[in-house]
């Protein structure tokens, strides 16, 4: 995927980054993301071998870091799902 999203910076300047993907979680286990946009964005530094990557949630029609601990750990179970194709989620792209 190449697909480039523009975020804006809590100062207010617009970057633009690479998204990796995009999913919304459908699991009514999981209450602080169901329904949620939930982008994945490469920040173009690495960790070793492997790039590090961010992740944004939709709050008020605008995507910000998902900075809610429930919300995270949410997030963090639904990616091992979705790795472990276990995910019931929409949209992975």
């Amino acid at each position: 995927m190449d697909e480039k999203v523009i975020l804006v910076t809590p100062s207010g300047e617009k970057v633009e980054k690479k998204m990796i993907c995009m999913f919304k979680s459908m699991d009514d286990d999981r209450p602080n993301i169901k329904n949620i946009p939930i982008i994945a964005i490469e920040t173009g530094s690495m960790n070793g071998a492997n790039y590090v990557l961010e992740f944004f949630w939709e709050q008020n029609g605008i995507y910000q870091p998902i900075d809610n601990e429930l919300a995270w750990g949410e997030t963090k179970k639904v990616i091992i799902d979705i790795i472990n194709e276990k995910a019931e989620v929409e949209g992975v792209i």
